[in-house]
């Protein structure tokens, strides 16, 4: 099961309908997967304050990426995972994850 399946209205158009959204499946997985973000996410950000700014700094993302869609396919039982995430969406899902960060390290949420 898909987790945007568990929030779907009944009646939602089931996946033969309608292509999955794998990047935001997987990012949504993230978000809401405490050993994920302790383990994999946490990490990246606490690196990612070093380099605030940067314009690769998406970069520091993309290894706990890999980490995150190979503990989300296993915890899935997903086949054919670089079919479903090529390197292009995960690079893209690093730079929207990295400018999202910015703005929570602008505001100083973790501040100490």
């Amino acid at each position: 099961m898909l987790l945007r399946e568990m929030f779907s209205a009944i009646g939602a158009p089931t996946s033969e309908q309608e292509d999955v959204d794998w990047t935001n499946d997987l990012k949504f997985f993230i978000d809401n997967d405490d050993a994920v973000l302790k383990n994999y996410f946490f990490p990246a950000v606490n690196r990612h304050k070093e380099y605030r700014g940067h314009p690769n700094a998406y970069k520091i993302y993309m290894r706990p990426l890999e980490s995150c869609k190979e503990a989300y396919c296993e915890k899935f039982e997903i086949e054919s995972s670089e079919d479903k995430f090529p390197k292009d969406k995960l690079i893209e899902l690093a730079k929207m994850i990295a400018t999202e960060q910015e703005k929570h390290m602008e505001k100083g949420d973790y501040d100490q």
